[in-house]
């Protein structure tokens, strides 16, 4: 009974089915002339202008659990060192400049949330520790500089770290300017 003359009238007659449903779904279609949008009057986003600014970020939050320094900024949550003996985690050669924590770890974020410091020690013993500071907005991690040197700073002195707005000070030497905090200056 295959290729019967029943069999090709069924397709056939499927096919016409499948073809007037489909021109009618479109002709249903056009006949709605309001085009369906939200209502953007309503939505806060509306009323924020387009053109760039240099406002510093409110949105950045810095915990630490569990071993880990984490920012939680824009919505991303981006882990800045973390403790291998707490975490479990392995360590590879990516980390061997910047990354990992051994002990306590010191850490403040400027008032703006725009800038974090932390002071990463490599042994629980270690009296020094390696300082870093992750700007928010680029992302970017930066070690700290003294005129153009790294320098390790005594873990006593990453503890009494501050911020004078976004310039960060360690004990008497504070940052030369304020949109590049990891660059000391006396």
């Amino acid at each position: 009974m295959e290729g019967s003359r029943h069999e090709r009238a069924a397709l056939v007659g499927l096919a016409y089915f499948i073809g007037g449903l489909t021109a009618f779904i479109w002709y249903a279609h056009g006949l709605t002339t309001e085009i369906s949008v939200p209502d953007i009057s309503t939505q806060p986003a509306s009323l924020i202008q387009a053109n760039p600014t240099t406002d510093t970020p409110q949105t950045s939050t810095v915990s630490y659990h569990d071993g880990m320094l984490e920012v939680d900024a824009f919505g991303n949550k981006k882990i800045l060192s973390f403790n291998p003996e707490i975490t479990g985690a392995k360590v590879t050669d990516d980390f061997s400049n910047q990354g990992i924590h051994i002990g306590d770890l010191s850490y403040i974020a400027s008032p703006s949330e725009e800038y974090v410091f932390f002071c990463e020690k490599k042994e629980v013993t270690a009296s020094t520790c390696s300082p870093f500071v992750y700007d928010v907005v680029a992302d970017t991690i930066y070690p700290l500089r003294r005129n153009g040197d790294r320098v390790e700073l005594l873990t006593s002195a990453a503890a009494d770290a501050s911020w004078n707005q976004n310039s960060l000070q360690i004990d008497t030497e504070v940052a030369k300017d304020s949109s590049k905090p990891w660059l000391l200056g006396y």
